[in-house]
């Protein structure tokens, strides 16, 4: 090394410097830092050089945190589950329970027509509600014909 160490070839300069960390097999690849810079790519297995390479090492171990992620995620799911079937019985969770909904169609029925559900056993006449202030709809059921002064006005209305 003493001896290629600045000798010229083609006119440059030719450097050895001393390595510390070589050793046979490993002079090769070498980077700024002293590391194998073919380590990461490596595919076979080499006991001196570290195991399989850097990248597949990574690759593996964030597979295997998936994986147990995953293993968690299906545990949780089938507790949730079972603390489901345990409490619904042999009973459907998304329908509601038998006669239920039957009844609940019932009442919302008779309170969107305005009565109550003790009122239903009275009579519906007694219950109606007739606005004292509406002609038309006085004038409707005499069967009577109610007119404004504004309508006799008009020549597209009829009078009889």
């Amino acid at each position: 090394m003493r001896f290629v160490s600045g000798t010229k070839l083609d006119e440059r300069v030719i450097r050895c410097d001393l390595d510390p960390g070589y050793r046979d097999g490993r002079q090769y690849g070498r980077g700024r830092s002293g590391g194998q810079v073919r380590d990461e790519y490596r595919q076979e297995y080499d006991a001196g050089r570290g195991g399989w390479g850097h990248n597949r090492l990574r690759e593996e171990e964030e597979k295997k945190r998936q994986e147990d992620a995953q293993q968690r995620e299906r545990e949780r799911h089938e507790r949730r589950e079972e603390v489901y079937q345990e409490a619904q019985g042999t009973a459907d969770a998304h329908k509601a329970p038998v006669g239920a909904d039957a009844e609940y169609y019932e009442t919302e029925h008779a309170e969107r027509a305005g009565h109550a559900t003790d009122e239903m056993t009275r009579d519906s006449g007694a219950t109606k509600r007739q606005r004292d202030d509406d002609p038309d709809e006085q004038a409707g059921e005499t069967g009577e014909r109610h007119l404004d002064a504004g309508d006799a006005k008009n020549p597209r209305i009829e009078s009889s």
